[in-house]
């Protein structure tokens, strides 16, 4: 009988412990539209619906929090000068069915991670991610020379825009943000075609700069807007090394820049002359095809035109496709810019470059009247190529 009793009791008890942690779960699903202030998401808890009014979301430290079906749509006004998701410290945002998140005010982002912090995207979920017209879509403030943190996506479908002056992805103009990781998912970088965008994942405008990018796997497509890399650096503005190991990218330089590396360094608004520059550019694996939207882009990996720099090019795996603009090399400098030592190895699987519409610029080398270009070196063979299309396959 006792023995009776006692399986009984735990059995009780089981359940009783079944629908606590049932509760929990229930209490953790938190609806957007029910809220009527301010709210810190916990550890743990999920956001779904649409946020009914003109309300700040943050996301404690530390915590990791699901997107679910959320919708947060912010308004343009001074008076609510946050961006559509705040995290407050290290974050992470996991993505189930399709989300919807822009800034509120127009010079804060979609989603803002602050310095020295690290957000973290992942799911099988979507994500549209924008701001209010002058920031990025992920990542800092516009003109607050205040850089945000570390941008790392894992997975997840991602469709981020740029705001004026912005990256769709990274750094706002006059500010700064850490270094940027894809590691997998769909990802879209790009900017709304009425507005002057920046780089498609990279840095914004003006003074602005970013840490390394670093694409290991996953679909990346990233344009730039005018002056500014398709992955890279924009107008005036200083990004850290670009490398790339895995994965499929498409990128898309802005007229006057790279697809892939620095943006334009010319001085067309009167003030102080300073160039656009990007680090090393690395390409170990994957599929990359770096082409510039129009004949008036740069080279499609390497530097923009006018006072553009990058540093190294090595290419020693994977299958490169690089198409340059007009007077600009497939793989090295645009027009008057300059970089450092372009490297291809017999470890690739191809290599395809192609110079735009100019005799005296290379498809591996140098753009028309460039200013500096370090030793070229393709499968052991030293020197510039001029033929165009040319291809390199060991």
């Amino acid at each position: 009988m006792k023995e009776k009793m006692k399986k009984t009791i735990l059995l009780f008890s089981v359940i009783l412990l079944a629908l606590s942690c049932r509760k929990d779960v229930i209490d953790k699903v938190v609806n957007l539209a029910s809220l009527s202030a301010d709210y810190e998401a916990k550890d743990g808890e999920t956001l779904t619906g649409i946020l009914g009014g003109n309300y700040k979301i943050t996301i404690a430290d530390g915590a990791t929090v699901t997107l679910k079906d959320a919708v947060i749509y912010g308004v343009n006004s001074n008076v609510c000068q946050w961006a559509g998701i705040t995290a407050i410290g290290d974050a992470t945002l996991v993505l189930e069915a399709s989300n919807i998140v822009r800034g509120f005010y127009n010079e804060y982002p979609g989603i803002y991670i602050p310095k020295d912090k690290t957000l973290r995207i992942k799911g099988s979920g979507k994500l549209d991610v924008s701001s209010n017209g002058k920031a990025p879509g992920i990542g800092g403030v516009f003109y607050a020379d205040e850089n945000c943190g570390n941008i790392e996506i894992l997975d997840g479908t991602i469709r981020a825009v740029a705001g004026e002056y912005c990256a769709a992805i990274g750094a706002a103009a006059l500010s700064g943000c850490g270094n940027i990781t894809i590691s997998g998912g769909f990802v879209t970088g790009t900017y709304h075609f009425d507005r002057k965008g920046a780089a498609g994942i990279g840095t914004g405008r003006k003074r602005s700069r970013c840490g390394d990018i670093l694409i290991s796997g996953g679909t990346v497509v990233a344009e730039g807007g005018e002056d500014s890399a398709g992955i890279g650096s924009s107008y005036e503005a200083t990004c850290g090394n670009i490398t790339i190991s895995g994965g499929t990218v498409t990128a898309r330089g802005g007229a006057f820049a790279a697809s892939i590396g620095s943006g334009s360094g010319s001085d067309k608004d009167g003030d102080s002359y300073e160039p656009s520059v990007c680090g090393n550019i690395t390409i170990s694996g994957g599929t990359v095809k770096a082409e510039g939207v129009n004949s008036i882009s740069a080279a499609g990996i390497g530097s923009g035109v006018d006072n553009s720099v990058c540093g190294d090019i090595l290419i020693s795996g994977g299958t490169v496709d690089a198409t340059g603009g007009d007077c600009s090399a497939g793989i090295g400098t645009g027009e008057k810019a300059s970089a450092g030592n372009i490297t291809i190895t017999s470890g690739v699987t191809k290599v395809t470059a192609a110079r735009g519409a100019d005799s005296q610029s290379h498809s591996i080398g140098g753009g028309t009247d460039y200013k500096r270009l370090g030793t070229v070196t393709i499968g052991g063979k030293a020197g510039p190529v001029s033929e165009s299309p040319f291809v390199y396959i060991p």
